[in-house]
């Protein structure tokens, strides 16, 4: 048995013991089969310390390596000790850098991992070591909680801008964005497009009082009383400081600082009402009052959410958004496409569409029923938002005709158009009207055919909008026979106004993705486009079972296959 292997190599060099867990008393360890426990001495200077260690092993061992816990006896005259949780496991392997091994080789590894432990113990002697270590995960330690009574919540938002030397404003939500309650912020034009996605999600908030202060603690414990939180409002920290602090309750201000790092961190006052039984007193009284003097500060992680912050996290380095995109047409192609579109470097959508999102829709379109009967470009806006609420999206209830003839700059205005009505006559419309204005811009149109036999994207540069009408008035792309088939494309379900092209929603997809890099090589890679169609073709198979007549020249090989066309 593998966990006997491990117990007869380390017990080679460690006095080793299996334990039961319920003679720990401890709910840590209740989800672990096995724990061996490790009687070891670590050197610190001239002398040698006598320390406990648990080895913690899971069921399945072929994924779970095990964890190493300190026993808190032997921590406790030790502490604070860096990569050390406040569970008192040692962080020795970093989860996320996918460490593989094969579960033979564990006796070794567990060897290792001991080794390693006993390491990060005997470092932490070093106190210019621990220092900088403590420095490097501030975040990490300033997030653990040092006692029953100590706590730190993740519930603060920071939209800082650093290059900016302005002063810092913190609002409370009334209702909270998931487990957030605050926001610091000290751009206002950035924090105008996050009001207005929340105005636009309906979550109110209000400003409060916030007050920085300069917080020079570099080592745990980050556990900080009332009384000690005073040196951190000295009386030069600000104008005022007792006449400002003493207005307000515990929970109605903040107190912020900034690391060397540029994180935010902060705390608040949860006992500052009034004291019964004693007379009353101020807020700066209470800091230093014999009844909660020595309650903990309520910590505050922020977390930050600028654009750059958040691009650099995903891509690895920072983007600045610039493109601006018109999207005419929110239907089930335009709602899968933006999908894609959404992940790019954009900064401005502007959306088009007249419709309502209705239930025959929801099997192929983006969205689904809880958005039943609103706008799509609403729908839109509202899942584009949500997922970064510093794009600037803005929306027209109306036909595209009826819109450049209110903003004939519509086109101009932005660096590309989608055009994607499924309806050849605006199309013409639009490319008539983008000849007379002489358009500067580029123009995609997309169409697909019924039961996806074929997805088409049209390229136009300005000065082929002329080719462009032509080509789309005698297309010869398509693969179906459309008079053969007439009476198979265009399904009713009985009534007038009830007729529908069907299409599955599988298929759209497989379209979209396999031309997206088209689209995407265009927009920002290649800076001498030429106009020119992209072809892609479905399932020939799927579509001879339909019994529906194609064209002479098309047969199974061309399943999936995409076909670039020059104008």
């Amino acid at each position: 048995m593998m966990i006997n292997e491990i117990f007869d190599k380390l017990n080679k060099t460690e006095n080793c013991k299996y334990v039961d867990k319920s003679t720990l008393n401890d709910k840590k360890f209740n989800g672990y089969n096995t724990i061996i426990s490790v009687d070891t001495e670590v050197s610190f200077g001239p002398k040698l310390i006598e320390i406990r260690l648990y080895i913690c092993f899971e069921e399945n061992l072929d994924i779970n390596l095990p964890k190493i816990f300190i026993d808190k006896s032997s921590y406790d005259p030790l502490k604070y000790i860096p990569h050390i949780n406040s569970d008192l496991s040692i962080c020795i392997v970093d989860e996320s850098l996918n460490f593989f091994y094969n579960a033979d080789e564990l006796p070794s590894i567990v060897l290792k991992l001991v080794s390693n432990a006993k390491a990060i113990i005997r470092d932490s002697e070093d106190e210019e070591y621990s220092k900088q270590e403590f420095i490097r995960e501030f975040q990490a330690y300033w997030g653990i909680s040092y006692s029953k009574e100590d706590k730190c919540s993740k519930n603060g938002l920071v939209l800082i801008d650093h290059s900016l030397d302005k002063e810092i404003c913190a609002i409370s939500f009334t209702g909270g964005i998931g487990s957030y309650k605050y926001l610091i912020y000290n751009n206002p034009a950035l924090f105008s497009k996050f009001s207005d996605y929340l105005r636009k999600r309906k979550i109110t908030y209000t400003a409060i009082p916030v007050f920085p202060v300069n917080y020079n603690k570099e080592i745990p414990p980050f556990e900080i009383t009332y009384e000690e939180s005073k040196q951190y409002l000295g009386d030069n920290s600000f104008s005022d400081i007792k006449k400002q602090f003493n207005k307000f309750k515990g929970n109605d201000f903040l107190v912020i600082f900034k690391n060397i790092q540029n994180e935010y961190y902060g705390w608040k006052y949860s006992y500052f009402e009034k004291i019964k039984g004693f007379r009353s007193k101020s807020n700066w009284e209470k800091l230093t009052s014999p009844i909660i003097k020595d309650k903990k500060v309520d910590r505050i992680t922020f977390s930050e959410i600028t654009p750059n912050r958040l691009t650099k996290r995903t891509d690895g380095v920072e983007r600045k958004l610039s493109l601006s995109i018109n999207m005419i047409g929110l239907g089930s192609v335009g709602s899968n496409l933006l999908h894609f579109l959404s992940k790019l470097n954009i900064k401005e959508f502007n959306l088009v569409d007249p419709d309502v999102l209705s239930i025959e829709n929801i099997y192929r379109h983006n969205y689904g029923l809880n958005f039943i009967h609103e706008f799509k470009t609403k729908v839109v806006q509202y899942n584009l938002l949500n997922k970064n609420p510093f794009l600037e999206v803005n929306t027209f209830e109306k036909n595209i005709s009826d819109l450049i003839k209110k903003k004939p700059s519509f086109f101009s205005d932005s660096d590309y158009s989608f055009l994607i009505t499924g309806n050849t006559r605006s199309e013409l419309y639009i490319l008539n009207y983008l000849q007379e204005v002489k358009t500067d811009k580029p123009l995609f149109i997309i169409w697909v055919e019924p039961y996806m036999a074929s997805g088409q994207i049209m390229y136009i540069e300005p000065e082929d909008v002329v080719k462009a009408k032509d080509l789309l008035i005698n297309y010869p792309h398509h693969i179906l026979n459309s008079r053969e088939n007439s009476d198979k494309l265009y399904l009713k379900e009985g009534s007038c106004q009830s007729g529908y092209y069907p299409y599955s929603e599988n298929y759209l997809i497989l379209f979209l993705s396999t031309c997206f890099p088209y689209i995407y090589d265009i927009i920002f890679r290649n800076s001498k486009n030429k106009s020119h169609t992209i072809s892609w073709y479905g399932d020939i198979n799927f579509l001879d079972n339909l019994e529906l007549v194609l064209k002479d020249n098309i047969d199974e090989s061309f399943t999936f296959k995409v076909i670039k066309h020059e104008f």
